[in-house]
């Protein structure tokens, strides 16, 4: 080998050499220098001022808010673990119906609702006046301090006090409800699915008062209340914050003996909220001026209103309860029926595609 080729070799010896110094032994000493650090800032972590980071324990609760758990097993804990997911949770239940009735009516009116829609309804109690009657085998909650006269404006806002000091945080949604009403309980959770139990609602149809009554009610301009009749939806929201003014509304804010009107007028006032105003309101929320004459007539079952009502109002013998009763069991049971056929045909349609009858063979 020349002297030239030789001195070549070792000068790329050396590069190579070079070369593997810096890629190898150079970011070992950037990772002590981090682990130094990081060291070094856990031991400034230890001695912080406890107003930016609080040491519990096993946890650690950053002034971010974030809990960093060191200890899973206290997390998972079996004794503490809860059963249902509805206590992890916190569900609350859907609707909770309160009727407004008298002692007088609890063996034909609230006894037809019972029998009828009411035996349907995720929560139903009848508020009357106090008795030391029998309740006839019906959940009733008896108000203290009010009585069975009509309008039964004082028992209404006894009974959203009492939903309120009561029921507050076990229900989504409060409903008030005369004894002559027909509600239809699944038309009703489908729409109270839809809204927001959140937000203040006041959900009825609307009313305004007549020309002639406008003056004795005194109400604003702008103020809208639900007509008892037909029922009011209260969203949790609206009851939370109406509930600790209402004896104030009750003592001081009532001008007129319509119930319906004072506890709008209650609602207005004090939250600044209207009753819904739209004209779909006032469908769904049926009054049936013709006083059950409609139901008489076979064109009732191509009826609109009466088909998309959620309530229907008032019937006042429980023979007209029981009915109404019927004639939606009719509906449903046509509407069940031609769903049924339809599930029948896209079945066919895909044994025809996988040419099997069943999926999983018998044993």
């Amino acid at each position: 080998i020349t002297p030239t080729k030789m001195a070549i070799r070792k000068k790329t010896l050396l590069l190579v050499l070079f070369g593997y110094l810096i890629g190898n032994i150079i970011p070992l000493l950037k990772v002590q220098t981090l682990i130094q650090t990081t060291d070094d800032s856990s031991a400034r972590q230890t001695d912080c001022d406890c107003s930016r980071t609080r040491c519990t324990g096993k946890v650690d609760i950053t002034e971010s808010g974030i809990e960093k758990a060191t200890d899973r097993q206290a997390i998972f804990n079996s004794k503490k673990r809860p059963r249902l997911l509805s206590q992890e949770l916190s569900f609350r239940q859907p609707l909770f119906i309160g009727v407004v009735t008298a002692r007088n009516l609890l063996s034909t009116r609230a006894n037809a609702i019972y029998k009828t829609w009411g035996k349907l309804a995720p929560k139903l109690y009848f508020f009357s006046s106090p008795s030391l009657e029998k309740s006839h085998n019906l959940p009733i909650i008896s108000l203290p301090g009010v009585d069975d006269t009509y309008p039964p404006q004082k028992k209404v806002f006894r009974m959203l006090e009492y939903m309120y000091t009561h029921h507050l945080n076990d229900y989504n949604w409060f409903m008030r409800c005369d004894d002559d009403v027909y509600i239809r309980i699944d038309k009703l959770m489908k729409f109270i699915s839809e809204l927001d139990p959140s937000i203040p609602l006041y959900i009825g149809s609307p009313g305004i008062g007549k020309p002639e009554d406008r003056e004795r009610l005194q109400l604003l301009p702008h103020e809208v209340y639900c007509m008892g009749g037909p029922g009011v939806i209260f969203s949790r929201a609206l009851l939370e914050r109406i509930g600790p003014y209402i004896e104030e509304c009750l003592q001081e804010v009532v001008v007129s003996y319509n119930e319906d009107v004072e506890v709008g007028r209650c609602i207005s006032r004090i939250l600044g909220v209207q009753c819904t105003w739209s004209y779909q309101a006032a469908k769904i929320f049926y009054t049936d001026y013709s006083k059950g004459e409609v139901f008489l007539s076979p064109e009732v079952y191509h009826h609109k209103d009466i088909l998309n009502a959620i309530s229907i109002h008032p019937f006042k013998q429980p023979n007209q309860m029981e009915s109404i009763h019927q004639f939606y069991l009719e509906v449903k049971n046509t509407e069940y029926s031609r769903e049924s056929i339809e599930l029948q045909n896209e079945l066919k349609t895909w044994q025809s595609i996988t040419r099997k009858n069943r999926i999983f063979a018998e044993s």
